[in-house]
């Protein structure tokens, strides 16, 4: 087996594990009320204000530790291996193209990171703030990142499905015909 598979096997278990760990104990912890709210950075769609100040009403002091916490630690941790995950696979998958368009490729991974962390950091002002009216301001902020988040995620895996299906020809093959 190749370094970079064995690499890539290993970068794919802890990424893994990472997200298991954080979706389960969010979701154990996390949904709130009897109406299942989600937590912010799970709403594909995003959320408003008065979405906002619906979920902030449920949370306990203790769920905000947790949520600015642990999980705020982990889902630090969690964009910046999946980004790279994400990035050493379009890289394993292009190996045949131009390197400058290989690197090109990779600005995608590199946004779903940045979004998640600058979303991260919003949402976390938000619920240190829960016992203070909602700021609609950073309520629309930090949703327009959950939503760039989640496009430049699907963007991502639809350029590592597109990577898998094309057969691209190796670099210079066939350039003067």
């Amino acid at each position: 087996m190749k370094p970079y598979t064995k690499a890539l096997i290993a970068l794919t278990l802890v990424t893994a594990v990472t997200y298991g760990v954080l979706v389960g104990v969010g979701a154990t912890h996390l949904v709130l009320g009897e109406a299942r709210l989600k937590p912010f950075d799970l709403r594909v769609l995003g959320y408003t204000a008065s979405d906002a100040e619906a979920y902030l009403a449920l949370i306990k002091p203790s769920q905000v530790t947790l949520y600015t916490g642990f999980l705020r630690k982990l889902d630090t941790v969690f964009p910046l291996l999946f980004g790279l995950w994400l990035g050493w696979c379009l890289w394993g998958l292009t190996r045949r193209m131009h390197p400058w368009s290989r690197i090109i490729l990779l600005v995608v991974p590199a946004s779903y990171t940045l979004m998640e962390l600058c979303e991260n950091a919003l949402v976390a002002d938000m619920v240190l703030g829960f016992q203070a009216p909602v700021d609609t301001t950073l309520v629309a902020l930090a949703s327009s990142y959950t939503i760039s988040k989640f496009v430049t995620l699907f963007v991502a895996f639809g350029l590592l499905l597109a990577m898998m299906l094309l057969k691209i020809r190796p670099f210079g093959e066939g350039l003067d015909s």
